[in-house]
């Protein structure tokens, strides 16, 4: 007999199982998909991202060296001289290495190197290429070039700054002055003794960044101007310590950046001290920082004084626009604190000297990318006048445009140092020497105006001393402080 087994088989799948296979195995291979497109995308970011900073080092390699060897730069988009292609777009060139040479029995200073970042299309790319020239004969004796940075962004046309890319920014900078750095490196080559620092933003689109571009920002300080920073004031222990103060944001174009001293403190001993040699002064600045500076007075005594100082003085009151008196014009560097204005106490002539000026930052060590500013604080009237010193050896002394909304020198203080009675003699005594040390405004006698349309502002990229001379027939007024970065 053949016995028989009984029930079903083992072997097999149920529904059940089948239909938990069938809905489980999507996601568990959706989910690897998805993790190996974000594996993949990452692996295209990184290496984007890598790409990019190893240009940004070897951008930052080559410009830092560039700007702290040159001792002559251009921001003209195409340079008469230089290195590189003409037609191509120049973002910034450089050159160093003085040589003198005899020219038909005549010496002059020629240069053997020069040095230019142009904007080079490649296809539909561009590549930022630096070209580099050697010959005191000729610039372009012997050219190389070298691309340092595979992609950035299409050279900026004229008059645009934004999604694209632009030349260096120089500073101190004033577009208004025609003397500015930044005004005469945009139009050729011009010296680096003055220039405080270059800084060069670039970007390099790419579409796996943020924003769509890679970004990063360059500086640079020439070593012609830490040359002469180095022969800069020295802090002093202070006799009398203040602080500074900004005008009402929106009524001045300067009016978060510049800080007039207040100087509040000078009464009793203290104003004795200055008028008998100098006062040691300290300044809180904001962040930290510390001005130092001597404080010498002699002749016409002068007094601290609040802003304005005359009911129809233009600093810091509404003068500009206002047909009579100053009560509905437009507001001019309104709502400083403190006394910041020296006034004279009666009429005559004034000297007042600042000297060992110096700014020492956090870490007690002196500061760059200030400059010290000046301006009348009163009304030069007839027989009146103002004049600003700063050493010979120093940076240039520049008139700074009481209106800097538009690029134009030929009005910069308005009718403030008039030479004849009619409104539209605008500055004609606002007068600079031939070495750009001194700046004087004078109004001859006779002459009366009525209401002034500006007021003489002057300026100088770190000073160590600056020598102010007042003549008031009525009264004078200056006020000091710094222009921050």
């Amino acid at each position: 007999m053949i016995a028989r087994r009984h029930g079903g088989s083992d072997e097999g799948f149920t529904l059940i199982e089948l239909l938990i296979v069938c809905v489980v195995t999507p996601l568990i291979v959706g989910g690897l998909a998805i993790g190996l497109l974000s594996v993949f995308t990452l692996q295209s970011s990184v290496s984007n991202r890598l790409g990019d900073t190893g240009d940004s080092q070897v951008v930052a390699a080559n410009f830092q060296t560039d700007v702290q060897s040159a001792v002559g730069i251009t921001t003209a988009p195409t340079l008469t001289s230089g290195c590189g292609p003409t037609a191509l777009d120049t973002l910034v060139g450089f050159y160093w290495g003085p040589q003198t040479i005899t020219v038909n029995g005549t010496s002059e200073t020629v240069y053997e190197d020069y040095v230019s970042y142009d904007d080079v299309q490649n296809g539909s790319t561009y590549n930022l290429v630096r070209y580099s020239c050697t010959g005191v004969n000729t610039p372009n004796e012997s050219t190389s070039s070298t691309i340092i940075s595979y992609n950035v962004l299409a050279p900026c046309p004229v008059g645009v700054t934004t999604n694209c890319q632009a030349p260096p920014s120089i500073y101190p900078c004033s577009l208004s002055d025609a003397k500015s750095p930044c005004v005469l490196a945009a139009q050729n080559y011009t010296t680096t003794s003055n220039i405080s620092r270059v800084e060069f933003s670039l970007a390099e689109p790419n579409s796996t960044e943020a924003g769509g571009g890679y970004q990063y920002a360059l500086a640079g300080v020439p070593a012609d101007y830490s040359a002469k920073e180095a022969d800069g004031g020295a802090p002093i222990a202070p006799a009398s310590t203040t602080g500074c103060y900004f005008a009402t944001p929106g009524t001045g174009e300067y009016a978060s950046t510049m800080c007039l001293v207040d100087f509040s403190s000078l009464t009793g001993n203290n104003l004795l001290a200055a008028e008998q040699s100098c006062l040691e002064m300290s300044v809180g600045l904001p962040g930290g920082s510390t001005l130092y500076f001597c404080l010498g007075i002699t002749g016409s005594a002068v007094a601290p004084s609040a802003l304005p100082t005359w009911q129809n003085g233009f600093l810091g009151n509404s003068c500009a626009g206002a047909s009579s008196g100053c009560s509905n014009g437009t507001p001019f560097y309104t709502g400083i604190s403190g006394q910041p204005a020296l006034y004279q106490t009666s009429g005559g002539t004034t000297y007042i000297n600042f000297t060992n000026i110096a700014v020492e930052n956090q870490q007690g060590l002196l500061a760059t990318g200030w400059e010290a500013i000046s301006a009348d604080a009163e009304s030069t009237d007839a027989g009146e006048s103002i004049s600003w010193t700063t050493p010979s050896n120093s940076y240039p002394l520049t008139i700074l445009n009481n209106d800097e909304s538009y690029d134009s020198s030929s009005d910069p203080v308005g009718n403030a140092c008039s030479t004849a009675n009619v409104p539209a003699d605008y500055g004609m005594g606002l007068t600079e020497n031939s070495t750009d040390t001194n700046v004087t405004c004078a109004v001859p006698t006779g002459v009366n105006i009525g209401l002034k349309t500006g007021t003489a502002m002057v300026w100088a990229p770190q000073p160590t001393s600056l020598s102010i001379k007042m003549v008031g027939s009525g009264l004078e007024a200056i006020v000091f402080g710094l222009l921050l970065s």
